[in-house]
């Protein structure tokens, strides 16, 4: 199918039917061919082409999800959630291309970058990833090494979070957090929090041991 798409195109064909062949050659690659790239580089000929505004939010669609998920090219994705954010009007899926840009930069450490995209939508209480933004923004802290600010995050975070394996997890980033920071007390206790509900139990009581020795340590 596609050696015989590519064979029309080496002919004289109008616009609207290049458009429509760059479309399927860029699903026969994404999909059923295993060629994310080459899917790219025809999903893209469709981007300068057109001018149709349904058709270039769908493309756009594409690549920024063959990027995203699949190449992890995150900075290329970035560009493309920049652009989808920016059609007028907004798009029924803009929130979640939002939440993306900021995934998109936390992926590729552009660390500032992300923090005010998702401060961005921390700013917006409706904002269909409001709670996950907080999450992803006490992650950033953690990440840069500020301790305080992402506890403060996730503080709010866990008290909104209605599923409890994703507070278990956020309780165990945090007793790291309080440990490095070696308040050894308040990290024993949120571990101790989740003592048989994190996924691999003995790292946990490893945790529990080892703060227990350093506390009796440190009162010696």
């Amino acid at each position: 199918a596609a050696l015989k798409y590519k064979k029309i195109l080496n002919g004289v064909a109008p616009k609207k039917v290049k458009i429509k062949i760059f479309y399927q050659l860029g699903e026969l690659y994404s999909i059923h061919l295993d060629n994310n790239n080459l899917a790219i580089e025809y999903y893209s000929k469709i981007l300068k082409l057109s001018e149709d505004l349904r058709e270039l939010v769908k493309v756009e669609e594409k690549i920024a999800e063959i990027d995203f998920s699949y190449l992890k090219n995150f900075k290329r994705a970035s560009e493309s959630y920049k652009r989808l954010i920016q059609f007028k009007p907004r798009l029924k899926k803009h929130d979640f291309y939002h939440y993306r840009l900021g995934l998109s930069y936390l992926n590729s450490n552009e660390f500032q970058k992300a923090e005010k995209t998702f401060q961005e939508i921390i700013g917006y209480r409706e904002h269909e990833y409001y709670l996950k933004s907080l999450y992803y923004s006490g992650l950033i802290f953690f990440k840069v090494k500020n301790w305080k600010k992402a506890i403060r995050f996730w503080d709010t975070y866990i008290s909104l979070e209605k599923r409890r394996d994703n507070v278990v997890q956020t309780k165990f980033l945090m007793g790291n957090a309080y440990e490095t920071m070696e308040e050894l007390k308040k990290a024993y206790n949120i571990y101790y929090s989740i003592l048989g509900e994190y996924p691999n139990n003995s790292v946990i009581k490893n945790r529990l041991n080892s703060l227990y020795k350093r506390r009796i340590a440190r009162k010696r």
